[in-house]
């Protein structure tokens, strides 16, 4: 605690009346980095000027960059002594993520990209393949631009093509043209 005082630079008396533990900072650090998960999802799948499929596309990059830019802080709560905080994250994130990510499916339904009979179920079927996805990626730490990687990339896109009725390649083929375009 003493180092993470000096660090802020307040006195410990003050850091103390507003956080009674290490423990309490980190809560207080996975709560703002929740809602900002919540800020960023919602202003994907409000964005007027992409259609469903680039939506989908940028919900999963910014959920990466956003997990990139804290690995620190990833690889704090999961640590097996920090497990109450990614209880907290894993049971508080897709509960926010489901609605937004819901309506962005709604959306290629109606765009004509989707068949899906259950917007919100196929949501959660998503995320939560993601999600054991990205366990794999944590199991076997792997680097960003391994055929390992790229595999994983490419089976995340077939189930998620499966899960909702659409073109199979049309999420890699969009996935191509928006790096190309970037």
């Amino acid at each position: 605690m003493s180092e993470i005082v000096r660090n802020v630079g307040v006195a410990q008396g003050t850091f103390y009346h507003y956080f009674k533990s290490k423990d309490g900072v980190l809560s207080a650090i996975t709560d703002r980095w929740i809602e900002e998960i919540m800020a960023g999802m919602g202003d994907i799948a409000s964005e007027n000027d992409s259609d469903a499929i680039e939506k989908i596309i940028g919900f999963f990059k910014f959920f990466n960059s956003i997990g990139r830019s804290r690995q620190k802080l990833v690889g704090y709560i999961q640590e097996e002594r920090h497990a109450h905080l990614h209880i907290k994250f894993e049971q508080r994130v897709p509960r926010i993520i489901i609605p937004p990510f819901s309506r962005i499916i709604e959306d290629g339904v109606k765009e004509g990209f989707f068949n899906v009979k259950y917007p919100e179920m196929a949501a959660l079927s998503i995320i939560e393949t993601a999600g054991a996805i990205s366990h794999i990626h944590e199991t076997y730490s792997l680097e960003e631009k391994t055929e390992k990687m790229n595999e994983m990339r490419d089976a995340t896109f077939d189930f998620i093509e499966r899960i909702l009725g659409a073109e199979p390649g049309i999420f890699m083929n969009y996935a191509s043209r928006m790096e190309k375009s970037a």
